[in-house]
C-alpha cells in the first residue's frame, strides 16, 4: 500500500511539473508521463514498445482506474530497451494480432480493423511514465512563420479568444474528459488543452470557444464562417481531413474559400490550419491525410500558418503502433494523440 500511495504521488508530481510557463514539450522532456501501450501477441509473446530508452524500470498504470502493475509479476523490462514483456499470468489487457483484424463484419470491426468508441480502447490501453536521458527535437520541425499579432496580445493583458472549427477530433472524440467518452484521467481535448497551455503561459485571459462537430467536412466548414465571425475570434483553428471524400485540389480549394472569406470579414483575425493525424493503414489509403498536408501548404500566407501534425504522427509510427496512440484504432487520437496535437500548436507560440 505504501508502494502504490508513494508511486501515485510521484506520478502526479511529474505530471504537474511541465504545466503552464514551465511547460516542456514531450519530444524535448526527460520525463515521460503516460505514454499509452496496447499490447498485441499470443500468450507467452506479448509485447508493446516505448517511444524513448528507459534510465530505470517504467511504472505501468492501468488507464482505467490508475491501478500500479508490478514489475516481474505482470510485466519484465530489460535495461537498454524500448520493448516491455507481459509474464504469462500479467493482469494488463492485451489483444491478438487477430483480434486487432478480425475481418469484415465481425462484432466492432471497422472495414475489417478492431474499432471502439468511447472508452473501449482507453480501458485496453496501459500508461507507462518513466525518466529517460532521450529527446526527439526533431519529431516536431519548428516552423517557418509566426503569428505576431496573436504574439503581442498574448503578452498583454487584454482578452485573447480561439475559436476551433472541424470535424470529431476537433470536437473532442476520445479524449477521456470528453462527455461521450468520460474515462477516468479526464483529460481535455487538444482545443481545450492548447486554450489551456496559452491562458497559464501567457499574460492574456484566454477562452476557447469550440465549433467542431463530428462526421463534418471543409465544404460544411465553409457554411459555418458567419458563427466563426460573430465570436470575433483572434485566432481561428481550421481542421478537418478525415471525413472529406474529395481531390487534394478540391480540398485545397474550399480551404482556401475559407481563408479568403474569413481575411476578408475579420481581417485582424489570424488563423492555423491543422494538417491532422493520419488514419489507421490498415482501414483506409495512408496517403490522403499527408496529400491534404501538402495542399494546405500552398495557401500560407502572412498571418496564417500551417500547424503540421502529420508529420510528427509518421514519425511516432516508427516507434509505436497504431494502436497505441489511436483511441478508436481508425482515426481518433487517444488522450496521448490530444496531447500532441495540443503541444504542437502550443509550439508555434514559444521559442524553440
Amino acid at each position: 500500500m505504501k508502494v502504490f500511495f508513494c508511486i501515485t504521488i510521484l506520478l502526479n508530481c511529474l505530471a504537474v511539473a511541465d504545466t503552464g510557463a514551465n511547460h516542456t514539450s514531450l519530444w524535448l522532456s526527460k520525463k515521460m508521463v503516460d505514454e499509452p501501450v496496447l499490447f498485441i501477441g499470443d500468450e507467452g509473446n506479448r509485447s508493446g514498445r516505448l517511444i524513448f530508452t528507459p534510465a530505470s524500470m517504467p511504472v505501468l498504470t492501468r488507464a482505467g482506474d490508475s491501478f500500479v502493475y508490478e514489475a516481474g509479476k505482470d510485466y519484465t523490462w530489460e535495461k537498454g530497451s524500448r520493448t516491455i514483456r507481459l509474464t504469462d499470468h500479467s493482469r494488463i489487457p492485451s489483444k491478438t494480432a487477430q483480434e486487432m483484424r478480425p475481418g469484415p463484419g465481425k462484432p466492432r470491426s471497422l472495414g475489417g480493423v478492431l474499432r471502439g468508441e468511447g472508452r473501449f480502447f482507453h480501458d485496453l490501453q496501459t500508461l507507462v511514465s518513466y525518466s529517460h536521458n532521450q529527446s526527439w527535437p526533431d519529431l516536431v520541425q519548428p516552423g517557418s512563420a509566426t503569428l505576431p499579432r496573436s504574439l503581442e496580445k498574448l503578452n498583454s493583458s487584454q482578452s485573447f479568444k480561439v475559436v476551433t472549427l472541424g470535424d470529431s477530433i476537433t470536437e473532442g472524440y476520445n479524449a477521456s474528459g470528453f462527455a461521450k467518452t468520460q474515462a477516468p484521467r479526464n483529460q481535455p481535448s487538444y482545443a481545450e488543452g492548447f486554450a489551456r497551455l496559452l491562458d497559464e503561459t501567457f499574460p492574456a485571459q484566454v477562452t476557447l470557444s469550440n465549433l467542431g462537430v463530428a462526421g463534418r467536412t471543409a465544404v460544411w466548414g465553409l457554411k459555418q464562417l458567419d458563427r466563426v465571425i460573430a465570436e470575433k475570434p483572434d485566432l481561428v483553428i481550421i481542421a478537418f481531413g478525415m471525413n472529406d471524400p474529395v481531390s487534394f485540389e478540391q480540398f485545397q480549394r474550399t480551404n482556401l474559400e475559407i481563408l479568403t472569406h474569413l481575411q476578408k470579414e475579420i481581417p485582424q483575425t489570424d488563423m492555423i490550419f491543422v494538417s491532422g493525424m493520419n488514419n489507421n493503414p490498415d482501414w483506409r489509403d495512408p496517403t490522403k491525410i499527408p496529400g491534404f498536408r501538402e495542399a494546405l501548404k500552398d495557401i500560407i500566407r502572412p498571418n496564417v500558418i500551417l500547424a503540421d501534425i502529420t508529420t510528427p504522427w509518421e514519425k511516432l509510427l516508427t516507434r509505436k503502433n497504431f494502436s497505441d496512440l489511436s483511441g478508436n484504432n481508425v482515426n481518433h487520437p487517444n488522450d496521448f494523440g490530444h496531447r500532441l496535437y495540443s503541444e504542437i500548436l502550443f509550439s508555434l507560440f514559444i521559442s524553440p
